[in-house]
């Protein structure tokens, strides 16, 4: 077996810089034996950023669902996240992941027992989706994995169903999975948000589905209303798709991603309509106007 080639980038640990395949934490932090640690993920554009004001917004109300003490500042986390960027290195954009675990403990659950909460930044090259995504859709499938309410926004590493769904969705050779609630309701995707247009009106499901709130997902919402649309959130059955003229993704690191067929069936006209295509060009437009923002 051919050796599998390091992973590009940087990763900060504590402010401390290394080439990724050269990071290290202890055994003991819980955010590795237990899954106990929050993150926000990101992208950059032209070597910032984006949005950061906002991710570290819902980083804090993560914290708070957790009951974990950030142990840095919003200034203290953007400069160190804009070194580690600077150390990654300026020929690409980069996906940025900032995890907060809650540290080192001892081999039980209990959090009293870890020391300061650890950060860790990585940066890495970010791959942008070919063109052709945008312009021809993607196909989806309805994972089995059920997605949970129970901790609602708040984004943990307790992550295994999405790599069981992201598994499901490989195998199926399908781009992304829709995840539902164990009602049968729409939650969102593996790593992104869901949208449904029908006729004037766009439904995403709403804060009672369990979905995480897109970052992404609030922009286009309110491009959305701009370009005229009715936005409605709210508890969304699985049949709305079939009534539905158009699907589209949203997600810090692709943007827009049009859906065109759900487990092979085709959705609308199995091409992305003109809602999608003009909510695409609306967030490329906007982009330029949110750089300003951090």
């Amino acid at each position: 077996m051919s050796a599998r080639k390091p992973v590009a980038g940087v990763v900060s640990i504590d402010r401390v810089r290394t080439p990724i395949s050269e990071g290290r934490i202890p055994v003991l932090d819980h955010g590795f034996l237990f899954g106990d640690n929050i993150y926000e993920t990101l992208r950059t554009y032209n070597q910032k950023p984006f949005l950061f004001s906002r991710h570290f917004e819902r980083l804090k109300r993560s914290a708070k669902a957790v009951f974990m003490t950030l142990p840095c500042s919003r200034e203290e986390l953007f400069e160190e996240t804009l070194r580690t960027i600077k150390a990654a290195g300026d020929a690409t954009e980069h996906r940025v992941r900032i995890t907060i675990t809650r540290g080192a403990g001892d081999v039980s659950p209990d959090p009293e027992s870890c020391d300061t909460p650890s950060v860790i930044i990585f940066a890495t090259p970010l791959a942008p989706l070919p063109e052709k995504i945008y312009e021809k859709g993607v196909e989806v499938i309805v994972s089995s994995f059920y997605r949970s309410r129970q901790l609602g926004d708040a984004k943990t590493g307790n992550l295994l169903r999405s790599v069981l769904a992201m598994r499901e969705a490989r195998a199926a050779g399908a781009f992304e999975a829709i995840t539902l609630t164990s009602e049968g309701k729409l939650s969102d995707g593996i790593t992104s948000n869901i949208c449904l247009i029908q006729g004037s009106t766009l439904l995403t499901p709403s804060v009672e589905s369990g979905i995480l709130e897109g970052i992404t997902r609030a922009v286009v919402l309110d491009l959305a209303k701009r370009a005229g649309l009715d936005v409605v959130e709210a508890l969304l059955d699985l049949s709305e798709i079939d009534k539905s003229n158009e699907l589209f993704l949203t997600s810090s690191t692709r943007g827009v991603v049009p859906i065109v067929r759900v487990a092979g069936k085709p959705v609308g006209a199995g091409q992305p309509g003109p809602g999608t295509r003009q909510l695409i060009e609306a967030y490329r437009q906007e982009v330029g106007r949110l750089l300003l923002e951090d």
